[in-house]
């Protein structure tokens, strides 16, 4: 190897990639602002939007999907490093699951019995199911972009965290449209559109994610 070589050698190696941290936030950003579009494109936003944040349990629906959505990044940031494995804490999750478990099992005592099937199923059960998944494509590709510009030892929990992070924030921007303000919904379906998103991330994480 020429002299000239060797030292374009040595100053390629002390070139650093981009950090996943500095690729995540832009691409995320993005992401949620595309979603809260679709939202406002494609099912409006709803009427009474502002008089609602009066309301606490409709904040509530913010609230807990914005904080799995931080979290799930938070946990997804962490094992973007090889030493994630080891720092990693998933009981700050317990946090909000407790919550929206207090949450439902408080609305279902307190809504009267005759009322408790329609607070459950609502009026936009399967619009929910469907939308909350679609409105996670963008947000967790851009987590998943990030993570594999890291280096994960764990792409399976690695995934989970991206699915978690980018459905709970794909979860909030759709609450801009729903009306249906019962925890008996939102932490039903909402909870289950944004497990089923987070275990298929799981899944496409062990295969994307793996070195």
């Amino acid at each position: 190897m020429k002299t000239e070589d060797l030292i374009a050698a040595l100053a390629a190696d002390t070139v650093t990639d981009t950090p996943p941290r500095a690729i995540l936030w832009p691409a995320l950003v993005f992401a949620i602002a595309a979603a809260v579009l679709v939202v406002w494109g494609l099912l409006g936003l709803r009427a009474d939007l502002v008089q609602s944040l009066a309301n606490p349990m409709s904040v509530m629906r913010y609230v807990l999907t914005g904080a799995f959505g931080a979290l799930g990044v938070r946990l997804a940031l962490v094992l973007a490093r090889p030493e994630g494995r080891g720092s990693a804490r998933l009981w700050p999750l317990v946090v909000p699951a407790a919550a929206a478990l207090a949450m439902l099992v408080w609305a279902y005592a307190s809504t009267p019995g005759e009322g408790r099937q329609m607070a459950l199923v609502g009026k936009t059960m399967t619009t929910c199911l469907v939308m909350i998944p679609l409105l996670s494509v963008l947000p967790v590709a851009a987590i998943l972009f990030s993570l594999r510009r890291g280096a994960t030892t764990t792409p399976a929990l690695a995934g989970f965290a991206a699915g978690l992070g980018g459905s709970g924030f794909a979860a909030m921007a759709y609450a801009l449209y729903c009306t249906e303000d019962s925890p008996l919904f939102y932490v039903t379906w909402y909870g289950l559109a944004i497990g089923g998103v987070t275990v298929a991330t799981t899944l496409i994480g062990t295969r994307v994610l793996r070195w």
